[in-house]
């Protein structure tokens, strides 16, 4: 029973937190709270705002035994399933990479402080795998557990560079995945193209719009400040 995620998780999470809490964010305030409701066989989410394409069934989470279950892995749909198949690219991923828990059926997250939310960080990160706009989930069994869908409709918005929210993105990735400060930054600054130069005490990056991000370090390699400077008039 594991307390936290393996190194290989945490490595590429913290390459792709930032960036991915920015989307899901986005995905957050435009699907909103509306109930939806879920055709695998179509692979459709359907609202009161319309109806969302490109939907793949992640897994799901369990509060009884506090495990999660790759859609793959459920005998209810299996590999071969429409809404299931797309996402046998996160289990290729995790095995060119290391990563058990994308390869593992059913990954117990019961020796996490919150496993609940470990549920959550595992969808959002394993549904970064396959791009797409977001994560959207709902309670099932009465309660006692979610099911966690990746949203690839392009009609949704994508995300862009906001030098505004970067602090805030940088520090809430950093809280997720904490075992690499400066892998977050740089997974962050990569994903939007931002030229960057590292240095021993800081990583220093230029936004397109001429903005440039400072984010500090202390000795032992922690975020200590983030600062960001407006381009010059």
């Amino acid at each position: 029973m594991s307390t936290d995620f393996s190194p290989e998780l945490q490595s590429y999470g913290a390459w792709i937190a930032a960036a991915a809490i920015q989307q899901q964010d986005l995905f957050n305030e435009v699907v909103g709270p509306d109930s939806l409701q879920a055709d695998l066989d179509a692979r459709t989410l359907g609202g009161e705002r319309g109806v969302l394409h490109g939907i793949s069934l992640l897994g799901s989470f369990s509060e009884l035994d506090r495990t999660w279950l790759w859609g793959w892995a459920n005998p209810g749909f299996g590999p071969d399933a429409p809404a299931v198949a797309p996402t046998l690219a996160i289990r290729e991923f995790g095995e060119r990479h290391g990563i058990g828990e994308f390869t593992t059926e059913s990954p117990d997250l019961s020796g996490f402080e919150q496993p609940a939310q470990a549920a959550i960080t595992l969808a959002i990160t394993a549904g970064s795998v396959l791009g797409g706009r977001g994560v959207w989930s709902t309670a099932i069994n009465e309660g006692r557990g979610h099911v966690y869908l990746h949203v690839a409709d392009e009609q949704l918005p994508q995300a862009g560079f906001d030098a505004i929210a970067t602090p805030r993105l940088l520090m809430t990735a950093i809280s997720v995945f904490p075992a690499d400060h400066r892998q977050v930054v740089r997974g962050y600054f990569h994903y939007f193209g931002l030229q960057y130069d590292e240095g021993q005490d800081s990583i220093r990056g230029t936004a397109p719009n001429g903005s440039t991000i400072v984010v500090d370090f202390d000795e032992l390699g922690r975020v200590g400040n983030v600062g960001v400077q407006q381009p010059k008039a």
